[in-house]
């Protein structure tokens, strides 16, 4: 089983830091500025979760959504709470989206890039990307800033203790392997007295010039990027690297 298919259930959500409904709102927003969406808007949120941001994006414009998620978990929690009309919930992997030339715009928020150990792997995911929009298709792809997470992550922060509910804790380790470019998030959890349950996960995490270099190479050109949602420039403090491309050419 993959870490992230162990990671991304009901049981450990209060565990993967989640945004704030505040938070999630001001990320709507962005996105619906930036991709400039309207009613007739066909947008595809890529790793969709528990659909957060499909449904407060879906309260400022009523363009037609499609969410992929690999979590039953998530896609029935999803359905159950934050679902409308136009929004349509499918389970899926990100490396084969099998919809070609369908959407105006794409989305991969919250650091859902970079998962797998091979850099071809996660080169695919934009492969899949560029084939599901239309040509001039836009696609935000959301990472977190490596160099925010070992300056305030790992080197202030290696090890912690945190509260998941009443009778449930962990001990959080954060680690960056700088060989191999991978944040790796390890929890040990604690219930009832015991510790035997052990989750985590391993991501790579691309500099811009390297998410630049695989834009090109899939299609797309970088049109512009920023450090956080609320448009700040990007710089070695940036909590987040946030890109927008477009597609210029079919794969």
């Amino acid at each position: 089983m993959e870490w992230f298919e162990k990671l991304y259930t009901k049981d450990y959500i209060n565990l993967c830091g989640f945004a704030s409904p505040e938070q999630i709102k001001i990320e709507a927003n962005f996105v619906v500025d930036v991709l400039g969406l309207n009613s007739k808007s066909k947008l595809l949120d890529l790793c969709c979760g528990f659909g957060r941001h499909a449904f407060e994006i879906s309260n400022l414009v009523k363009c037609q959504i499609v969410g992929i998620d690999l979590s039953d978990d998530y896609l029935t929690i999803a359905r159950e709470k934050y679902s409308t009309p136009n929004i349509k919930y499918v389970k899926g992997d990100m490396r084969d989206i099998r919809i070609e030339n369908h959407f105006d715009a794409v989305t991969n928020l919250f650091t859902s890039f970079g998962f797998f150990e091979k850099d071809e792997e996660n080169e695919k995911v934009i492969q899949e990307a560029n084939k599901s929009l239309k040509e001039g298709g836009l696609f935000i792809l959301d990472n977190e800033n490596k160099f925010n997470f070992v300056l305030n992550d790992v080197l202030k922060k290696e090890y912690y203790w945190q509260k998941i509910d009443d009778d449930k804790y962990c001990i959080i380790h954060n680690k960056y392997d700088i060989v191999n470019e991978r944040e790796i998030f390890s929890a040990k959890i604690i219930e009832d007295g015991k510790d035997d349950i052990r989750v985590g996960y391993n991501i790579r995490l691309y500099s811009l010039p390297e998410l630049t270099s695989m834009f090109k190479r899939n299609g797309f050109e970088l049109v512009n990027f920023w450090g956080d949602f609320d448009k700040s420039n990007y710089s070695i403090h940036s909590r987040r690297l946030i890109t927008l491309s477009r597609k210029i050419k079919n794969l």
